[in-house]
């Protein structure tokens, strides 16, 4: 799609992320970083539809089905006709119909054909790419610092992690060293992310299956991490906080104040959700059984975080590839009891994790006391700008402030990967350099991106009902799917 590579004899070449009709393919390096320009005009009567493109009108996508074991090709219903029906060699009727992209239960502009027999669902195929911004084609246009901001508007719940992936993966090209302080900061806000992005995912889950109250909580709780985002970094969603080398600046006074009230806070929270949930019979009928994932599956289709861990697999970056000073904290990577798991056990969880996110929040507070006065970001000058007061007194550091903000930083060659556990499972940055002061190229692993591929798996055999419920469970931010 993005790059123009056929694979011969693959069952299913159709283009991912981009329209059927975009000429093209963005991420080669001879495709220009924007489009045609777009004529405006003045007034009403000049008003023409705007023609980007001279291109022939799209044909409807067409969606390779299961149809009583046998590999079909249909098309697609388009909006205007969102109810075509046919009959499978002579069998049963089945209907194909659009859930989203415009549906309040799909988080976003999600587009899922399901062809459906009754109310059970035969077949569902995503159709993903509404919300693509070309994030990864921008970022080779951007100097490195500039491209951090590009980062956070992906996984928007998760911004804090955005900035790490990428951020340590400019550090591995630099080889440059981070105080401690900054990276007890930098733990500290991921694992408030943590909890601020798993109440989002469980509030919204509620609310897609009936419970609309715990949402409410939910997005109450969630205030008081956007407040201490907000009181670090300015933002209460796009931080752009973390720098290479460290952080932009130190965590002001109240920081510690705010922590412990959120620390008190939740705990006594999560219980409450739990006694709104655990014993509710129509939130045990909507998600104990639904969309069961087996372990081999989720291996199979590549699957990481929540929905791994349900199905027993101890697999947690920040256990098994620690990154950030992970090793120095005492928590546990909460993961199933069985081989299978449903949405109630990935709901389970996330509780789970929430509260091993507040064990590591209190660890790293500690922490934070005893390393007061510290630097926060490194004191390699072709890295990190010099502070105020030496460019009084010192002209070579007057000569890398100029510099590092005219050109930027100049990563050696080569190509390094980085990846943190995000709520959502393995997010990497795989970044490659060629020396000079912008990416050659920026790769993001979304775990959206890479979970939502397990979709047809759980709908096929499940309600039309059950839709909200199984995406809710892969816990989707669009901005990380499409990117």
């Amino acid at each position: 799609d993005l790059f123009g590579i056929t694979f011969t004899d693959h069952p299913f070449l159709q283009r991912i992320l981009l329209p059927d009709s975009t000429p093209g393919h963005p991420l080669r390096k001879d495709h220009p970083l924007g489009y045609e320009k777009v004529e405006f005009t003045h007034t009403f009567k000049e008003i023409q539809a705007e023609k980007r493109f001279d291109v022939p009108p799209p044909k409807p996508r067409e969606l390779i089905v299961s149809l009583q074991g046998e590999l079909q090709e249909i098309s697609v219903a388009t909006m205007n006709e969102p109810r075509p029906t046919w009959k499978s060699n002579g069998a049963n009727e089945t209907m194909l119909i659009n859930m989203g992209p415009h549906h309040p239960s799909t988080h976003g502009v999600l587009r899922v054909a399901l062809e459906i027999d009754g109310e059970k669902v035969v077949n569902a195929m995503p159709d993903v790419g509404y919300l693509h911004t070309g994030v990864e084609k921008n970022a080779e246009y951007k100097t490195y610092l500039k491209a951090i901001p590009l980062f956070d508007r992906l996984d928007y719940l998760s911004p804090m992690f955005n900035n790490l992936a990428y951020v340590l993966a400019v550090e591995k090209l630099l080889e440059v060293d981070v105080p401690e302080r900054a990276q007890i900061v930098r733990v500290l806000l991921c694992e408030i992310n943590r909890v601020a992005s798993h109440l989002i995912a469980i509030g919204s889950q509620a609310m897609d299956i009936g419970a609309v109250t715990v949402m409410t909580y939910a997005f109450r709780e969630r205030e008081m991490a956007l407040d201490i985002f907000e009181m670090v970094s300015g933002a209460r969603m796009m931080t752009s906080y973390f720098r290479f080398g460290g952080l932009a600046l130190d965590v002001p006074m109240g920081f510690s104040d705010a922590v412990r009230e959120f620390l008190k806070a939740i705990p006594p929270r999560l219980v409450e959700y739990e006694n709104l949930l655990n014993k509710n019979p129509i939130w045990l009928e909507r998600t104990r059984g639904i969309a069961e994932i087996s372990r081999e599956m989720a291996l199979a289709h590549s699957v990481t975080g929540p929905m791994l861990r349900a199905t027993g697999v101890d697999w947690d970056l920040r256990k098994t590839a620690p990154y950030s000073g992970y090793e120095q904290y005492e928590f546990d990577a909460p993961r199933g009891s069985r081989d299978r798991a449903d949405v109630n056990d990935c709901y389970a969880i996330r509780i789970e994790e929430m509260r091993q996110s507040l064990r590591i929040i209190e660890q790293a507070l500690n922490k934070l006391q005893k390393t007061k006065g510290q630097p926060v970001v490194t004191n390699n000058r072709k890295v990190a700008p010099p502070p105020k007061e030496e460019l009084q007194t010192s002209m070579e550091s007057l000569i890398h402030h100029f510099k590092l903000w005219t050109e930027g930083i100049k990563p050696p060659k080569g190509i390094v990967y980085a990846a943190v556990e995000s709520p959502r499972g393995e997010l990497g940055y795989l970044v490659s350099s060629n020396g000079t002061n912008m990416p050659h190229r920026v790769h993001v692993r979304a775990p959206s991106f890479a979970n939502l591929q397990l979709l047809p798996v759980l709908a096929k055999g499940a309600y039309v009902a059950d839709m909200v419920a199984i995406i809710a469970m892969i816990d989707i931010v669009l901005g990380d799917v499409d990117r």
